[in-house]
C-alpha cells in the first residue's frame, strides 16, 4: 500500500519556538508527516515533551495527544504561559 504524506501548518508559541527545524525566528513553518500522524507524532518531530506542550490546537479546536492530523491542518502549540 502507498505511504500518503500530509503536510501541515505548525505554528510554535513562547520558548518552544527555538525547536523550529527552519529557523528559530520563524512564526510558522510547514511539516511533512506520514498520513495518519498524532499531535503525540508531531511533538516527538519537534522534540517537545508533552509536559512542555500544555496548549494543543488544530483547526482552531483544542486537541488532545491521540488527534489525528489532517493535511491541511493548522497547528498551534503553546507552552504554559507564552508572552506576545
Amino acid at each position: 500500500m502507498p505511504r500518503n504524506d500530509i503536510t501541515v501548518t505548525v505554528r510554535l508559541s513562547g520558548l518552544l519556538r527555538n525547536a523550529y527545524k527552519t529557523a528559530p525566528t520563524a512564526r510558522m513553518e510547514q511539516v511533512s508527516l506520514v498520513s495518519d500522524s498524532t499531535m503525540a507524532a508531531l511533538l516527538d518531530y519537534y522534540g517537545i515533551s508533552y509536559e512542555r506542550a500544555h496548549i494543543l490546537v488544530v483547526n482552531r479546536q483544542m486537541a488532545a495527544l491521540d488527534t489525528v492530523l489532517r493535511d491541511g491542518d493548522d497547528i498551534r502549540i503553546l507552552p504554559l504561559a507564552a508572552g506576545g
